[in-house]
């Protein structure tokens, strides 16, 4: 008996990885709910309702409901900069590669849930009467994709000024074919579109 007992003991979770549980429940429901439902009806009931948490704990964790929405942001931009890191290795590809390796990989991860909520919450933003939410989501977002296209290309004779050219060029190219694809009845491919771009990055980085 005292050793099931110590047994159960052993098992139990400390508060951080219950609150790391909770946080976690919470921001996946929400990306569920906005790609499932809209931004618009992810209300604190649907939240609660979704992730089983109640508000009260969810406002413990996050604070108020913009801040709930952050989480998600910060939480997709986690895992796009999980999955460059993942994927490149700079001695064993050439420029050309690294160039049609970074826009298939960011369209890839356009793709998945919790981009499509984060592209949601950008249109959402746009309404924000304080701009706090916007104005976060910016500032994270483009310090993520500094830091993604240094580590790509930092190590090249590239100019700053043509990499920041080429960076904002492919992050409002995808986001906005993110969008269509939101809107049509059939989910375009863009294969031609994104060959398009990748020959106008390596144009604008002198790449070619």
């Amino acid at each position: 008996m005292a050793a099931t007992s110590q047994g159960r003991r052993a098992k139990r979770r400390t508060q951080a990885e219950r609150s790391a549980s909770t946080r976690e429940k919470v921001i996946q429901a929400v990306i569920d709910c906005i790609v499932e439902e809209g931004v618009q009806n992810t209300t604190a009931a649907r939240i609660s309702q979704r992730s089983g948490v109640t508000w009260g704990a969810t406002a413990h964790q996050f604070g108020d409901k913009d801040s709930v929405f952050m989480a998600v942001v910060e939480h997709n931009l986690d895992l796009m900069s999980k999955r460059m890191a993942d994927s490149l290795s700079l001695e064993k590809h050439s420029p050309r590669e690294r160039v049609e390796l970074l826009i298939d990989q960011s369209w890839e991860h356009c793709n998945i849930p919790s981009s499509l909520a984060y592209t949601q919450l950008v249109l959402l933003s746009r309404n924000d009467p304080e701009g706090k939410l916007r104005d976060r989501q910016a500032q994270l977002t483009a310090e993520q994709s500094k830091a993604i296209w240094d580590h790509f290309f930092g190590d090249l004779a590239v100019d700053p000024q043509a990499l920041e050219t080429a960076r904002n060029l492919v992050y409002a190219t995808l986001l906005g074919m993110s969008i269509q694809g939101m809107v049509g009845r059939r989910k375009p491919q863009f294969r031609r579109e994104l060959d398009a771009l990748k020959k106008l990055v390596l144009s604008t980085l002198d790449l070619e």
